[in-house]
């Protein structure tokens, strides 16, 4: 270990290493090496999008799309849980860097990071954004959600949670987050998988 890394826990199942970092990577250690991208993991919102990533994805391969990686810390917490992430941001700086943290988190195989949407359905979104931004991209953002995945938005605070939730409900047939907090920070998650299907739905008229 290097006495100039910056360690912490993000509980049950992640450690965060920030700054040098020269000892063995195990299956729950994230390395952020240095760099300007947002998310280092001691944030409020971002612990908490790691705590619902590792509460919620499905157990075994999955996909996640994270909207805005900045240091790619969701996607590799992801890939630490043995999914495959996505991430999407519009600085091509922050995709260097998230790329270079998940060699050096040793999930480069796992991951990959670029300027562009992806096509395809994810089991996991998550976007840990500002207010505005998730209220513009919420048309992209739900079209790739897979019909029972599970939908994680924080970056937010309590005046936020109405408009996101106004926002995003309709386009997910009406169902309405669980609503988590840390502080002064709030993450929405909605999980779909309990969604009834048109079959259940009919039977029990």
């Amino acid at each position: 270990m290097n006495d100039r890394s910056t360690i912490f826990e993000v509980p049950p199942r992640f450690r965060v290493v920030s700054g040098p970092w020269d000892a063995q990577v195990d299956e729950r250690t994230i390395v952020l090496g240095p760099g300007h991208a947002f998310g280092d993991g001691r944030h409020p919102s971002t612990r908490m999008c790691l705590q619902a990533i590792a509460a919620f994805a499905p157990r075994g391969g999955f996909r996640l799309l994270d909207v805005g990686s900045g240091t790619g810390i969701l996607s590799i917490g992801a890939a630490k849980l043995g999914g495959e992430a996505i991430g999407v941001d519009i600085d091509a700086a922050a995709v260097a860097i998230a790329e270079e943290n998940a060699r050096r988190s040793a999930v480069e195989a796992r991951v990959r990071f670029a300027t562009t949407w992806p096509d395809g359905a994810f089991d996991v979104v998550v976007a840990n954004i500002l207010r505005e931004v998730l209220t513009a991209l919420a048309a992209p953002i739900v079209a790739r959600l897979a019909p029972s995945g599970t939908l994680v938005l924080s970056g937010l605070v309590s005046t936020d949670v109405p408009e996101i939730v106004a926002r995003y409900a309709p386009l997910l047939d009406g169902r309405r987050p669980e609503i988590f907090e840390r502080d002064a920070w709030r993450t929405l998650v909605w999980r779909l998988a309990a969604r009834p299907s048109p079959e259940s739905t009919d039977q029990s008229r």
